[in-house]
Protein backbone atom coordinates (compact mmCIF):
# COMPACT_ATOMS: atom_id res chain seq x y z
CA UNK A 1 0.00 0.00 0.00
CA UNK A 2 1.06 3.74 -0.36
CA UNK A 3 2.21 5.51 2.31
CA UNK A 4 0.76 9.14 2.83
CA UNK A 5 2.23 11.23 5.73
CA UNK A 6 -0.10 12.63 7.55
CA UNK A 7 0.19 15.33 10.91
CA UNK A 8 0.57 13.75 13.95
CA UNK A 9 -2.10 13.54 16.54
CA UNK A 10 -1.87 12.51 20.12
CA UNK A 11 -3.54 9.04 20.72
CA UNK A 12 -6.40 8.36 23.34
CA UNK A 13 -9.24 6.13 22.85
CA UNK A 14 -12.64 5.77 24.50
CA UNK A 15 -13.73 2.72 26.08
CA UNK A 16 -15.39 0.42 24.24
CA UNK A 17 -18.74 0.35 26.15
CA UNK A 18 -18.83 4.00 24.76
CA UNK A 19 -18.40 2.90 21.10
CA UNK A 20 -22.63 2.14 20.80
CA UNK A 21 -23.19 5.82 21.18
CA UNK A 22 -20.82 7.17 18.56
CA UNK A 23 -22.53 8.17 15.10
CA UNK A 24 -20.23 10.02 12.42
CA UNK A 25 -22.32 11.63 10.73
CA UNK A 26 -21.21 13.84 7.27
CA UNK A 27 -17.75 13.58 6.53
CA UNK A 28 -16.46 17.05 5.49
CA UNK A 29 -13.23 17.66 3.26
CA UNK A 30 -11.21 20.68 3.57
CA UNK A 31 -11.86 21.44 -0.04
CA UNK A 32 -14.80 20.98 -2.44
CA UNK A 33 -15.48 18.55 -4.52
CA UNK A 34 -14.06 19.02 -8.13
CA UNK A 35 -11.51 21.83 -6.64
CA UNK A 36 -8.08 22.69 -7.63
CA UNK A 37 -5.29 21.63 -5.29
CA UNK A 38 -1.15 22.70 -5.47
CA UNK A 39 0.45 19.09 -6.56
CA UNK A 40 3.80 20.57 -3.94
CA UNK A 41 2.17 21.83 -0.94
CA UNK A 42 -1.67 20.56 -1.21
CA UNK A 43 -3.21 19.26 1.86
CA UNK A 44 -6.71 17.61 2.38
CA UNK A 45 -8.08 17.59 5.84
CA UNK A 46 -10.99 15.53 6.69
CA UNK A 47 -13.21 16.38 9.69
CA UNK A 48 -16.43 15.09 11.24
CA UNK A 49 -18.47 18.05 12.23
CA UNK A 50 -21.78 16.34 13.40
CA UNK A 51 -20.12 13.50 15.33
CA UNK A 52 -22.16 12.86 18.29
CA UNK A 53 -21.75 10.63 21.58
CA UNK A 54 -18.39 11.51 22.21
CA UNK A 55 -17.64 13.10 25.93
CA UNK A 56 -14.51 14.25 24.84
CA UNK A 57 -13.73 15.62 21.11
CA UNK A 58 -10.56 16.80 21.98
CA UNK A 59 -9.60 13.03 23.79
CA UNK A 60 -11.14 10.69 21.36
CA UNK A 61 -9.54 9.65 18.65
CA UNK A 62 -10.01 7.55 15.21
CA UNK A 63 -8.53 5.84 12.73
CA UNK A 64 -9.13 5.98 8.55
CA UNK A 65 -8.18 3.49 5.33
CA UNK A 66 -8.91 3.53 2.24
CA UNK A 67 -8.27 5.03 -0.91
CA UNK A 68 -5.82 7.71 -3.07
CA UNK A 69 -6.35 7.28 -7.18
CA UNK A 70 -7.69 3.42 -6.19
CA UNK A 71 -4.25 2.81 -4.24
CA UNK A 72 -4.71 2.13 -1.14
CA UNK A 73 -3.03 3.91 1.75
CA UNK A 74 -2.04 2.55 4.69
CA UNK A 75 -4.03 3.92 8.04
CA UNK A 76 -3.69 7.08 9.45
CA UNK A 77 -4.89 8.28 12.55
CA UNK A 78 -6.48 11.35 13.65
CA UNK A 79 -8.90 13.43 16.46
CA UNK A 80 -12.03 14.25 16.44
CA UNK A 81 -11.18 17.66 17.59
CA UNK A 82 -8.67 18.69 14.42
CA UNK A 83 -9.20 15.92 12.14
CA UNK A 84 -6.77 14.18 9.89
CA UNK A 85 -4.69 16.07 7.03
CA UNK A 86 -3.64 14.32 4.34
CA UNK A 87 -0.11 15.99 3.27
CA UNK A 88 0.19 15.02 0.05
CA UNK A 89 3.25 17.39 -1.11
CA UNK A 90 5.77 14.53 -1.10
CA UNK A 91 3.14 12.14 -3.13
CA UNK A 92 4.40 12.87 -6.43
CA UNK A 93 1.54 14.25 -7.67
CA UNK A 94 1.19 15.09 -11.74
CA UNK A 95 0.41 18.20 -12.32
CA UNK A 96 -2.86 19.55 -14.04
CA UNK A 97 -4.13 15.39 -12.87
CA UNK A 98 -7.37 14.50 -11.92
CA UNK A 99 -7.39 12.45 -8.67
CA UNK A 100 -9.91 10.55 -6.02
CA UNK A 101 -9.34 10.52 -2.36
CA UNK A 102 -11.56 7.39 -1.15
CA UNK A 103 -12.38 6.80 2.62
CA UNK A 104 -13.42 3.10 2.59
CA UNK A 105 -12.95 2.54 6.76
CA UNK A 106 -13.53 4.36 10.05
CA UNK A 107 -13.04 3.03 13.34
CA UNK A 108 -12.44 4.13 16.77
CA UNK A 109 -10.65 1.42 19.64
CA UNK A 110 -11.19 -1.14 16.55
CA UNK A 111 -15.05 -0.66 15.79
CA UNK A 112 -15.89 0.21 12.68
CA UNK A 113 -18.66 2.89 12.70
CA UNK A 114 -20.75 4.31 9.73
CA UNK A 115 -20.58 7.27 8.07
CA UNK A 116 -23.67 8.76 6.14
CA UNK A 117 -22.20 10.07 2.94
CA UNK A 118 -18.78 12.20 1.48
CA UNK A 119 -16.51 9.34 1.25
CA UNK A 120 -15.14 10.27 -2.19
CA UNK A 121 -13.57 13.56 -3.13
CA UNK A 122 -12.44 14.52 -6.80
CA UNK A 123 -9.94 17.16 -7.26
CA UNK A 124 -7.42 18.18 -9.93
CA UNK A 125 -3.87 19.43 -9.16
CA UNK A 126 -2.56 22.82 -10.28
CA UNK A 127 -0.10 23.38 -13.23
CA UNK A 128 3.29 22.28 -12.41
CA UNK A 129 4.92 25.86 -11.75
CA UNK A 130 3.20 28.83 -9.52
CA UNK A 131 2.15 31.36 -11.72
CA UNK A 132 3.84 34.97 -10.38
CA UNK A 133 2.45 37.38 -13.11
CA UNK A 134 -0.93 38.20 -15.46
CA UNK A 135 -0.17 41.14 -18.09
CA UNK A 136 -3.46 41.70 -19.78
CA UNK A 137 -2.85 41.90 -23.59
CA UNK A 138 -5.38 42.11 -26.13
CA UNK A 139 -3.92 41.65 -29.74
CA UNK A 140 -5.47 43.92 -32.62
CA UNK A 141 -7.65 41.04 -34.33
CA UNK A 142 -9.78 40.64 -30.83
CA UNK A 143 -10.00 44.25 -30.19
CA UNK A 144 -11.33 44.48 -33.81
CA UNK A 145 -13.98 41.65 -33.18
CA UNK A 146 -14.64 42.77 -29.85
CA UNK A 147 -16.11 46.90 -31.31
CA UNK A 148 -17.56 45.00 -34.58
CA UNK A 149 -19.95 42.90 -32.44
CA UNK A 150 -20.48 45.57 -29.84
CA UNK A 151 -21.33 48.04 -32.82
CA UNK A 152 -23.61 46.12 -34.45
CA UNK A 153 -25.56 45.14 -30.52
CA UNK A 154 -26.98 47.98 -29.96
CA UNK A 155 -30.61 49.34 -29.85
CA UNK A 156 -33.79 47.05 -29.73
CA UNK A 157 -31.91 44.04 -30.73
CA UNK A 158 -29.69 44.03 -27.80
CA UNK A 159 -27.84 40.69 -26.95
CA UNK A 160 -26.44 40.70 -23.44
CA UNK A 161 -24.93 37.74 -23.91
CA UNK A 162 -22.38 39.47 -26.78
CA UNK A 163 -20.20 42.20 -26.57
CA UNK A 164 -21.76 45.65 -25.82
CA UNK A 165 -20.41 49.09 -25.95
CA UNK A 166 -20.71 51.43 -23.42
CA UNK A 167 -20.31 55.05 -22.72
CA UNK A 168 -18.79 57.62 -25.41
CA UNK A 169 -15.11 56.50 -25.17
CA UNK A 170 -15.40 53.29 -27.20
CA UNK A 171 -15.10 50.92 -24.47
CA UNK A 172 -16.72 47.31 -24.57
CA UNK A 173 -18.63 45.31 -22.50
CA UNK A 174 -17.61 42.04 -21.98
CA UNK A 175 -20.90 39.97 -21.20
CA UNK A 176 -20.80 37.10 -18.29
CA UNK A 177 -19.90 33.43 -19.91
CA UNK A 178 -21.32 31.45 -17.11
CA UNK A 179 -19.28 33.49 -14.48
CA UNK A 180 -16.04 32.02 -15.75
CA UNK A 181 -12.96 33.66 -17.21
CA UNK A 182 -13.36 36.43 -19.96
CA UNK A 183 -14.02 34.67 -23.27
CA UNK A 184 -12.55 36.82 -26.82
CA UNK A 185 -15.27 36.43 -29.55
CA UNK A 186 -13.55 33.65 -31.54
CA UNK A 187 -14.13 31.47 -28.26
CA UNK A 188 -10.61 31.71 -26.75
CA UNK A 189 -9.65 33.34 -22.98
CA UNK A 190 -7.94 36.21 -22.59
CA UNK A 191 -4.26 34.95 -21.88
CA UNK A 192 -4.26 35.50 -18.60
CA UNK A 193 -3.82 31.98 -17.39
CA UNK A 194 -6.76 29.62 -16.94
CA UNK A 195 -5.95 30.03 -12.98
CA UNK A 196 -6.92 33.52 -12.27
CA UNK A 197 -10.57 33.59 -12.04
CA UNK A 198 -12.80 36.68 -12.16
CA UNK A 199 -16.51 36.90 -11.34
CA UNK A 200 -18.66 39.00 -12.73
CA UNK A 201 -22.31 40.11 -13.72
CA UNK A 202 -23.46 41.36 -17.04
CA UNK A 203 -22.59 45.21 -17.95
CA UNK A 204 -19.93 45.05 -15.12
CA UNK A 205 -16.89 44.76 -16.66
CA UNK A 206 -15.45 45.91 -20.02
CA UNK A 207 -12.25 45.11 -21.85
CA UNK A 208 -10.51 47.14 -24.25
CA UNK A 209 -10.20 50.67 -24.97
CA UNK A 210 -10.48 52.11 -28.89
CA UNK A 211 -9.44 55.74 -29.63
CA UNK A 212 -8.30 56.85 -33.28
CA UNK A 213 -7.01 53.18 -34.23
CA UNK A 214 -5.53 52.90 -30.98
CA UNK A 215 -6.23 50.65 -28.20
CA UNK A 216 -4.86 49.92 -24.55
CA UNK A 217 -4.53 47.15 -22.58
CA UNK A 218 -6.86 47.24 -19.96
CA UNK A 219 -9.59 44.88 -18.27
CA UNK A 220 -11.97 47.08 -16.32
CA UNK A 221 -13.61 46.52 -13.44
CA UNK A 222 -16.74 48.56 -14.17
CA UNK A 223 -19.22 48.09 -10.92
CA UNK A 224 -18.84 47.25 -7.52
CA UNK A 225 -18.25 44.20 -5.47
CA UNK A 226 -16.32 42.23 -8.57
CA UNK A 227 -14.31 39.08 -7.46
CA UNK A 228 -10.56 38.40 -8.31
CA UNK A 229 -9.23 34.81 -7.39
CA UNK A 230 -5.45 34.46 -7.52
CA UNK A 231 -4.34 31.20 -7.31
CA UNK A 232 -1.83 29.48 -4.80
CA UNK A 233 -0.82 31.91 -2.69
CA UNK A 234 1.73 31.62 -0.28
CA UNK A 235 1.68 33.65 3.18
CA UNK A 236 4.15 36.49 2.93
CA UNK A 237 3.73 36.61 -0.80
CA UNK A 238 3.32 40.59 -2.16
CA UNK A 239 0.89 41.00 -4.85
CA UNK A 240 0.92 44.07 -6.88
CA UNK A 241 -1.64 45.12 -8.84
CA UNK A 242 -0.99 48.00 -11.81
CA UNK A 243 -4.40 49.81 -11.87
CA UNK A 244 -6.06 53.00 -11.38
CA UNK A 245 -9.27 54.01 -11.11
CA UNK A 246 -12.04 54.10 -13.89
CA UNK A 247 -14.41 56.32 -12.41
CA UNK A 248 -14.51 58.40 -8.74
CA UNK A 249 -17.10 56.83 -7.27
CA UNK A 250 -16.04 53.41 -5.14
CA UNK A 251 -12.87 52.61 -6.98
CA UNK A 252 -10.93 50.33 -4.67
CA UNK A 253 -9.48 47.57 -4.42
CA UNK A 254 -10.48 45.06 -1.00
CA UNK A 255 -8.49 41.59 0.16
CA UNK A 256 -11.49 39.45 1.23
CA UNK A 257 -11.75 37.85 4.97
CA UNK A 258 -8.60 38.96 5.82
CA UNK A 259 -6.51 37.41 3.54
CA UNK A 260 -4.00 40.27 3.08
CA UNK A 261 -3.33 43.58 4.14
CA UNK A 262 -2.48 46.71 2.44
CA UNK A 263 0.31 48.59 4.00
CA UNK A 264 -0.38 51.26 2.06
CA UNK A 265 -4.22 50.64 2.40
CA UNK A 266 -6.66 52.36 4.41
CA UNK A 267 -8.32 50.69 7.15
CA UNK A 268 -11.93 49.08 6.18
CA UNK A 269 -14.77 50.51 7.96
CA UNK A 270 -15.85 46.67 7.39
CA UNK A 271 -13.16 44.27 8.74
CA UNK A 272 -11.36 47.10 10.65
CA UNK A 273 -8.32 45.81 8.87
CA UNK A 274 -5.98 47.52 6.42
CA UNK A 275 -6.96 45.96 4.27
CA UNK A 276 -8.08 48.68 1.25
CA UNK A 277 -6.58 50.72 -0.90
CA UNK A 278 -8.60 53.67 -3.16
CA UNK A 279 -7.05 53.61 -6.82
CA UNK A 280 -6.01 57.54 -8.01
CA UNK A 281 -6.18 59.05 -11.13
CA UNK A 282 -2.99 57.62 -12.81
CA UNK A 283 -1.53 54.20 -13.24
CA UNK A 284 0.02 53.11 -10.04
CA UNK A 285 1.29 50.21 -7.82
CA UNK A 286 -0.48 48.71 -5.46
CA UNK A 287 0.84 46.71 -2.79
CA UNK A 288 -1.05 43.66 -0.79
CA UNK A 289 0.49 41.28 1.57
CA UNK A 290 -0.59 37.58 1.66
CA UNK A 291 -1.76 36.45 4.90
CA UNK A 292 -3.12 33.23 4.63
CA UNK A 293 -1.97 30.04 2.11
CA UNK A 294 -3.97 29.06 -0.70
CA UNK A 295 -6.12 30.98 -3.14
CA UNK A 296 -6.63 34.54 -2.07
CA UNK A 297 -9.76 36.78 -3.37
CA UNK A 298 -10.08 40.37 -4.46
CA UNK A 299 -13.34 42.45 -4.16
CA UNK A 300 -13.16 44.99 -6.81
CA UNK A 301 -14.73 48.41 -7.77
CA UNK A 302 -14.47 50.85 -10.90
CA UNK A 303 -10.92 49.89 -11.40
CA UNK A 304 -9.18 49.81 -14.61
CA UNK A 305 -6.47 47.05 -14.61
CA UNK A 306 -3.26 46.15 -16.57
CA UNK A 307 -1.08 43.74 -15.02
CA UNK A 308 -0.61 41.51 -11.51
CA UNK A 309 2.71 40.27 -10.60
CA UNK A 310 3.30 38.38 -6.92
CA UNK A 311 7.04 38.46 -5.49
CA UNK A 312 7.56 35.55 -2.93
CA UNK A 313 7.78 36.61 0.63
CA UNK A 314 10.83 37.08 2.00
CA UNK A 315 12.73 37.58 5.78
CA UNK A 316 11.99 41.07 6.85
CA UNK A 317 15.06 42.67 8.55
CA UNK A 318 16.52 45.79 8.74
CA UNK A 319 18.57 47.59 5.95
CA UNK A 320 19.63 50.87 5.69
CA UNK A 321 18.88 53.08 2.71
CA UNK A 322 19.21 56.57 1.35
CA UNK A 323 17.81 58.02 -1.82
CA UNK A 324 19.29 60.76 -4.54
CA UNK A 325 18.13 62.27 -7.29
CA UNK A 326 20.89 62.09 -10.35
CA UNK A 327 21.05 62.49 -13.84
CA UNK A 328 23.17 60.72 -16.07
CA UNK A 329 24.05 60.67 -19.74
CA UNK A 330 26.77 59.11 -21.71
CA UNK A 331 29.55 61.92 -20.96
CA UNK A 332 28.22 62.38 -17.06
CA UNK A 333 26.92 61.34 -13.67
CA UNK A 334 26.02 63.88 -11.99
CA UNK A 335 24.35 63.94 -8.10
CA UNK A 336 21.91 66.55 -7.45
CA UNK A 337 20.86 65.97 -4.01
CA UNK A 338 20.24 63.70 -1.54
CA UNK A 339 16.35 63.32 -0.65
CA UNK A 340 16.50 60.86 1.97
CA UNK A 341 19.53 60.82 4.10
CA UNK A 342 20.54 57.38 5.72
CA UNK A 343 17.36 55.67 6.89
CA UNK A 344 16.82 51.91 8.58
CA UNK A 345 14.21 50.63 6.87
CA UNK A 346 12.28 47.28 7.12
CA UNK A 347 13.00 44.75 3.95
CA UNK A 348 9.61 44.09 2.27
CA UNK A 349 8.20 47.48 2.52
CA UNK A 350 7.86 50.20 0.38
CA UNK A 351 9.73 53.29 0.32
CA UNK A 352 8.45 56.42 -0.71
CA UNK A 353 10.27 59.81 -1.30
CA UNK A 354 8.67 62.98 -2.41
CA UNK A 355 11.22 65.10 -4.95
CA UNK A 356 10.63 68.08 -6.77
CA UNK A 357 9.63 69.66 -9.90
CA UNK A 358 13.68 71.50 -10.85
CA UNK A 359 16.79 70.82 -9.46
CA UNK A 360 20.18 72.39 -10.26
CA UNK A 361 24.12 71.32 -10.86
CA UNK A 362 26.71 73.66 -9.78
CA UNK A 363 26.90 74.88 -12.93
CA UNK A 364 23.29 76.26 -13.03
CA UNK A 365 21.87 74.29 -15.55
CA UNK A 366 18.36 73.01 -14.35
CA UNK A 367 16.92 69.44 -14.03
CA UNK A 368 13.58 68.40 -14.03
CA UNK A 369 11.07 65.09 -12.64
CA UNK A 370 7.96 64.41 -13.06
CA UNK A 371 4.99 65.94 -15.47
CA UNK A 372 2.22 67.84 -14.75
CA UNK A 373 -0.83 66.06 -13.38
CA UNK A 374 1.02 63.80 -11.60
CA UNK A 375 1.50 63.06 -8.10
CA UNK A 376 5.77 64.16 -7.18
CA UNK A 377 5.93 60.45 -5.35
CA UNK A 378 9.20 57.80 -6.53
CA UNK A 379 8.16 54.10 -4.73
CA UNK A 380 10.80 51.81 -4.04
CA UNK A 381 10.72 48.04 -2.40
CA UNK A 382 13.06 47.89 -0.35
CA UNK A 383 14.55 44.28 -0.59
CA UNK A 384 16.90 41.46 1.36
CA UNK A 385 20.68 42.09 0.62
CA UNK A 386 24.15 42.86 1.46
CA UNK A 387 24.92 46.18 3.40
CA UNK A 388 23.27 49.68 1.88
CA UNK A 389 21.04 50.10 -0.72
CA UNK A 390 20.84 53.72 -2.53
CA UNK A 391 17.50 54.60 -4.24
CA UNK A 392 17.71 56.83 -7.47
CA UNK A 393 15.32 59.55 -9.14
CA UNK A 394 16.46 59.94 -12.67
CA UNK A 395 15.89 63.41 -13.96
CA UNK A 396 16.77 64.84 -17.68
CA UNK A 397 18.48 68.07 -18.53
CA UNK A 398 16.19 71.26 -19.23
CA UNK A 399 16.34 73.94 -22.02
CA UNK A 400 17.03 76.61 -19.50
CA UNK A 401 20.34 76.84 -17.54
CA UNK A 402 22.54 79.96 -15.90
CA UNK A 403 20.12 79.69 -12.84
CA UNK A 404 20.83 81.73 -10.26
CA UNK A 405 18.32 81.53 -8.06
CA UNK A 406 15.60 78.15 -7.42
CA UNK A 407 13.90 77.63 -4.65
CA UNK A 408 10.44 75.46 -3.40
CA UNK A 409 7.63 78.05 -2.60
CA UNK A 410 7.48 75.93 1.10
CA UNK A 411 10.96 76.86 1.58
CA UNK A 412 10.90 80.71 1.44
CA UNK A 413 10.83 82.93 4.24
CA UNK A 414 7.57 83.66 5.57
CA UNK A 415 5.93 80.18 3.95
CA UNK A 416 2.10 79.52 4.89
CA UNK A 417 1.39 75.94 3.26
CA UNK A 418 -1.50 76.09 0.72
CA UNK A 419 -4.22 73.96 2.59
CA UNK A 420 -5.72 72.31 -0.17
CA UNK A 421 -5.60 68.60 -1.12
CA UNK A 422 -4.78 69.20 -4.62
CA UNK A 423 -1.44 71.24 -3.66
CA UNK A 424 -0.60 67.57 -1.84
CA UNK A 425 -0.59 65.97 -4.87
CA UNK A 426 -0.11 67.99 -7.77
CA UNK A 427 2.64 70.08 -6.22
CA UNK A 428 6.68 70.28 -6.64
CA UNK A 429 7.44 68.45 -3.42
CA UNK A 430 3.76 67.60 -2.57
CA UNK A 431 3.86 71.25 -1.29
CA UNK A 432 2.70 75.00 -2.53
CA UNK A 433 3.03 77.95 -0.30
CA UNK A 434 1.46 81.42 0.14
CA UNK A 435 3.07 84.58 1.43
CA UNK A 436 1.76 87.15 3.85
CA UNK A 437 4.75 89.63 3.55
CA UNK A 438 6.90 90.33 1.01
CA UNK A 439 9.77 87.94 0.46
CA UNK A 440 13.84 89.05 -0.57
CA UNK A 441 14.36 85.94 -2.57
CA UNK A 442 17.73 86.64 -4.01
CA UNK A 443 20.25 90.24 -5.69
CA UNK A 444 20.73 89.90 -9.37
CA UNK A 445 24.15 91.00 -10.68
CA UNK A 446 23.98 93.04 -14.17
CA UNK A 447 22.67 90.62 -16.64
CA UNK A 448 19.38 89.57 -18.85
CA UNK A 449 17.44 87.03 -16.90
CA UNK A 450 13.78 85.25 -17.26
CA UNK A 451 11.77 83.98 -14.23
CA UNK A 452 9.96 80.37 -14.44
CA UNK A 453 7.50 79.01 -12.02
CA UNK A 454 5.38 76.65 -11.30
CA UNK A 455 1.95 78.00 -9.76
CA UNK A 456 -0.07 76.54 -7.80
CA UNK A 457 -3.57 77.24 -8.67
CA UNK A 458 -7.01 75.54 -7.92
CA UNK A 459 -9.39 77.81 -8.05
CA UNK A 460 -12.42 77.78 -11.42
CA UNK A 461 -11.52 80.92 -12.43
CA UNK A 462 -7.77 80.43 -12.89
CA UNK A 463 -5.41 83.80 -13.37
CA UNK A 464 -4.21 84.11 -10.09
CA UNK A 465 -0.65 85.95 -10.42
CA UNK A 466 2.84 85.51 -8.83
CA UNK A 467 4.07 88.99 -8.45
CA UNK A 468 8.01 90.07 -8.00
CA UNK A 469 9.70 93.59 -7.77
CA UNK A 470 13.13 94.82 -8.98
CA UNK A 471 12.65 98.10 -7.95
CA UNK A 472 10.60 100.48 -7.05
CA UNK A 473 7.26 101.52 -9.21
CA UNK A 474 4.53 99.55 -11.15
CA UNK A 475 6.67 99.44 -13.72
CA UNK A 476 9.43 97.39 -12.09
CA UNK A 477 7.03 94.51 -11.32
CA UNK A 478 7.02 90.86 -12.90
CA UNK A 479 3.61 89.21 -13.49
CA UNK A 480 3.21 85.84 -13.63
CA UNK A 481 -0.58 84.40 -13.76
CA UNK A 482 -1.38 81.13 -13.96
CA UNK A 483 -3.36 78.97 -16.99
CA UNK A 484 -4.00 75.62 -15.92
CA UNK A 485 -5.72 73.94 -13.20
CA UNK A 486 -3.59 73.09 -10.00
CA UNK A 487 -0.14 73.55 -11.92
CA UNK A 488 1.01 76.12 -14.20
CA UNK A 489 4.92 76.53 -15.83
CA UNK A 490 5.04 79.63 -16.23
CA UNK A 491 7.89 82.10 -17.78
CA UNK A 492 8.34 85.84 -17.54
CA UNK A 493 9.40 88.31 -20.26
CA UNK A 494 12.74 88.73 -20.50
CA UNK A 495 14.28 91.68 -18.30
CA UNK A 496 17.79 93.91 -17.72
CA UNK A 497 19.43 94.31 -14.82
CA UNK A 498 21.87 97.05 -14.87
CA UNK A 499 23.60 96.78 -11.17
CA UNK A 500 23.39 94.35 -8.15
CA UNK A 501 19.47 94.33 -7.46
CA UNK A 502 17.39 92.65 -4.92
CA UNK A 503 14.39 90.48 -6.48
CA UNK A 504 11.08 90.65 -4.07
CA UNK A 505 7.89 88.29 -3.95
CA UNK A 506 4.96 90.27 -3.51
CA UNK A 507 2.56 89.43 -0.90
CA UNK A 508 -0.26 86.94 -1.80
CA UNK A 509 -2.07 83.38 -2.19
CA UNK A 510 -4.14 82.12 0.05
CA UNK A 511 -5.29 78.02 0.46
CA UNK A 512 -6.13 77.56 -2.67
CA UNK A 513 -4.19 79.70 -4.33
CA UNK A 514 0.43 79.87 -4.39
CA UNK A 515 3.87 79.33 -5.37
CA UNK A 516 4.77 75.98 -6.14
CA UNK A 517 8.66 76.19 -7.32
CA UNK A 518 10.35 79.43 -8.59
CA UNK A 519 13.76 80.44 -10.83
CA UNK A 520 15.67 82.81 -11.98
CA UNK A 521 18.14 82.51 -14.56
CA UNK A 522 19.99 84.05 -16.52
CA UNK A 523 19.08 84.47 -20.38
CA UNK A 524 20.63 85.86 -23.49
CA UNK A 525 17.94 85.14 -25.43
CA UNK A 526 16.03 88.19 -27.73
CA UNK A 527 12.83 90.19 -25.84
CA UNK A 528 10.02 88.06 -26.91
CA UNK A 529 6.79 89.71 -29.44
CA UNK A 530 4.35 87.51 -29.78
CA UNK A 531 1.98 88.75 -31.74
CA UNK A 532 3.57 92.45 -31.55
CA UNK A 533 2.43 92.70 -27.68
CA UNK A 534 6.34 94.00 -27.35
CA UNK A 535 6.15 96.52 -29.46
CA UNK A 536 2.63 97.81 -28.24
CA UNK A 537 4.48 97.54 -24.25
CA UNK A 538 7.38 99.65 -26.07
CA UNK A 539 5.17 102.37 -26.59
CA UNK A 540 3.29 102.75 -23.42
CA UNK A 541 4.47 103.79 -20.09
CA UNK A 542 3.04 102.08 -17.18
CA UNK A 543 0.89 104.78 -14.88
CA UNK A 544 -1.29 102.44 -12.90
CA UNK A 545 -1.89 99.09 -11.87
CA UNK A 546 -5.08 97.87 -10.53
CA UNK A 547 -7.14 94.82 -9.52
CA UNK A 548 -10.76 94.61 -11.59
CA UNK A 549 -13.79 92.87 -10.03
CA UNK A 550 -13.45 89.56 -11.04
CA UNK A 551 -9.79 89.62 -10.01
CA UNK A 552 -7.92 89.83 -12.60
CA UNK A 553 -4.37 92.47 -12.88
CA UNK A 554 -4.99 95.30 -14.84
CA UNK A 555 -2.20 97.77 -15.82
CA UNK A 556 -3.23 101.03 -17.34
CA UNK A 557 -0.95 103.15 -19.74
CA UNK A 558 -1.02 106.17 -21.94
CA UNK A 559 -1.46 103.46 -25.04
CA UNK A 560 -4.47 101.90 -23.22
CA UNK A 561 -5.24 99.09 -20.40
CA UNK A 562 -3.41 95.78 -20.45
CA UNK A 563 -3.63 92.40 -18.47
CA UNK A 564 -0.88 90.56 -16.43
CA UNK A 565 0.36 88.83 -19.80
CA UNK A 566 0.40 92.01 -22.06
CA UNK A 567 -3.09 91.78 -23.81
CA UNK A 568 -4.58 94.99 -24.15
CA UNK A 569 -8.82 94.80 -22.92
CA UNK A 570 -11.50 97.30 -22.85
Amino acid sequence: MRKISTLAFMAFFCCMSAMAQVVLGDIKFSIKDGAKLSPTTGKITVTFPDVTGVADPTATNFVLAGAFNDVDFDEVEGSFASGVTFDLGEFELEPGTEYTLKITSVKVDGAELAAEGGYKLNFKTRGAERKMSWTFTIDEKSCTQIMEEGTANTGENLDETKYQPVGSKNRWYVPSRNYEEIMLPDGTALPMTEDLLFKFGNKSFYVGEYNNGSYKDRICFNNNNQMLVIPDCKVGDVITFSALRSSKNNTYIQAMNGCALAPEGLVSTVTGLQDSIPMGSGLASHKFEVLVEGDVTFKIGNTLMTAITIEEGQEKLPRNYNVVAKFVDEEKEVTLKELVGKTEGITGSTVKVSYPFWLTDADGNAYTHGTRGSEFVESFDLKNGEGDTTFVVNYSKTAFSGVAFLSEGEDLTGATLCASNNAVVRSSMGKSAYFAEDVNLCTLQPGSYKVRAVIFDATSALGYTVTLTKGEGVENEIYLTSTLVNFSEVESDLFEITEATNITLKAGGGDNQGLDIIAIYASTDAPEDPDGINEVKDAKKVVARKVAKDGRILIQTAAGTFNAVGVQVK
